[in-house]
């Protein structure tokens, strides 16, 4: 594929695949790195995207494919992890797997708005403003259930 052939077929559909690249990301400087992507990557390919019937059907499976990627990398784990528990000694090592069993039975038995509120903030390690975006709800609102919750989980512990 020559390169007047790439600007003409493939460049008009940057805004609709930067649309979906939003849409997945929900952020604007990752939409348009991976619309970027998605560009370097068909580039590299240009010499088999005659055959292609449906540039925009094609470009949108590699964009998604992509921003699947770029979500997992981006992804903390959710829970934490007994890998932790077990870096001390043997001896704490035990201790710390019980009370890592204990925080975890004790954060299931949060409300459940109490309970997606923490781990998104201290699991995922999102801002306020970030949860809010997500949940709808607004910063303060957070702020006092997140409190509350570490208040609870304070008393338990």
């Amino acid at each position: 594929m020559t390169e007047h052939a790439f600007h003409t077929e493939w460049i008009p559909l940057q805004n609709r695949f930067y649309r979906m690249a939003f849409y997945m990301l929900e952020s604007e400087a990752d939409a348009k790195d991976a619309v970027q992507e998605l560009y370097l990557k068909l580039w590299n390919l240009r010499d088999h995207l005659e055959m292609v019937q449906n540039p925009s059907a094609y470009g949108t499976m590699l964009l998604k494919n992509l921003c699947i990627d770029r979500i997992r990398r981006a992804r903390p784990t959710e829970e934490p992890d007994e890998a932790v528990a077990l870096e001390a000694p043997p001896d704490e090592a035990l201790e710390n797997r019980e009370r890592l069993k204990e925080v975890k039975a004790f954060i299931e038995d949060l409300p459940p708005t109490q309970k997606k509120l923490l781990q998104l903030r201290f699991f995922k390690g999102l801002t306020y403003e970030e949860i809010a975006r997500k949940t709808g709800l607004s910063p303060l609102n957070i702020r006092v259930q997140v409190s509350l919750a570490r208040k609870k989980l304070k008393q338990r512990l």
